[in-house]
């Protein structure tokens, strides 16, 4: 089915495209926001990556790769841009998360849901770039192994190794961060 939609926004039909977005959006989205300082970021490279996706869909190869990689390339390609701009270089500086949080759970919530982000944040950081990449993509964008692969440019069994590893590493930083707690 995504292939005949492929085909259809290729050929310029907006709805087509409307619907590859919306089954695609939130992953992207959850992809970057791991990966910015506030949502508001998220969103606004979101946008631009599907924007540059419908500009150059006519540039996509199905035959050398998925259009879910493709996608995350141009999310990715986009993010270093983002990271060299000015912007973020205030966003770091600021420190300032203006998104503001979710109260709705009331203050204990909040509290203990800040707090167990922070940790796995700090357990996160604990990991090489690699594992952390690969663990954004599969968890938290929820692409495939070959999807993965095809984003961090190596073999499927590459990303099983280093998925294993990071899980591992990750198990243990966590608990080691429990006991630090307790």
């Amino acid at each position: 089915m995504e292939t005949e939609l492929l085909g259809r926004a290729r050929s310029g039909d907006q709805a087509a495209f409307a619907v590859i977005y919306q089954e695609h959006a939130s992953p992207v989205f959850r992809y970057l926001r791991m990966r910015v300082p506030t949502a508001t970021v998220a969103e606004d490279l979101t946008s631009e990556a599907f924007l540059r996706a419908w500009r150059k869909l006519p540039d996509f190869r199905p035959d050398v790769g998925s259009f879910t990689g493709w996608l995350y390339t141009i999310a990715d390609n986009l993010l270093r841009d983002h990271r060299k701009s000015a912007r973020y270089r205030r966003e770091l500086l600021d420190g300032k998360d203006h998104d503001g949080p979710d109260v709705r759970g009331g203050a204990d919530r909040l509290a203990l849901a800040r707090i167990e982000a922070a940790g796995l944040r700090r357990c996160l950081s604990g990991l090489s770039e690699p594992q952390r990449e690969c663990l954004r993509l599969r968890f938290f964008a929820g692409l495939s192994v070959a999807e993965v692969a095809e984003t961090m440019h190596k073999n499927p069994n590459s990303v099983r190794a280093l998925q294993h590893r990071a899980v591992r590493a990750l198990a243990t930083l966590l608990a080691e961060n429990e006991k630090a707690d307790r």
